[in-house]
């Protein structure tokens, strides 16, 4: 499941900010991909819509990092099944 999180995630940066999937990865700092807090809500939608899920808006407060988006959603996605 983590792995289908990860893609989706890299899939909703990459088309938000017009950047190539393969180049985003867990690692990914998401100053260098140029993500703003803007850009991590929308992002967010993209993936609440995904997975049928609420994400919190005091979740986005402290993400720096692709792991960290999809260490959180797998938490909220665990707690709802």
């Amino acid at each position: 499941m983590n792995q289908d999180i990860e893609n989706a995630v890299s899939m909703a940066i990459s088309i938000q900010k017009g950047l190539d999937p393969s180049g985003i990865g867990p690692g990914s700092a998401l100053s260098e991909l140029g993500v703003n807090s803007l850009d991590a809500i929308s992002i967010m939608y993209d993936i609440e819509d995904r997975f049928d899920i609420e994400v919190p808006n005091e979740m986005l407060a402290d993400l720096e990092s692709v792991r960290d988006i999809v260490d959180k959603l797998s938490t909220l996605i665990a707690a709802r099944a």
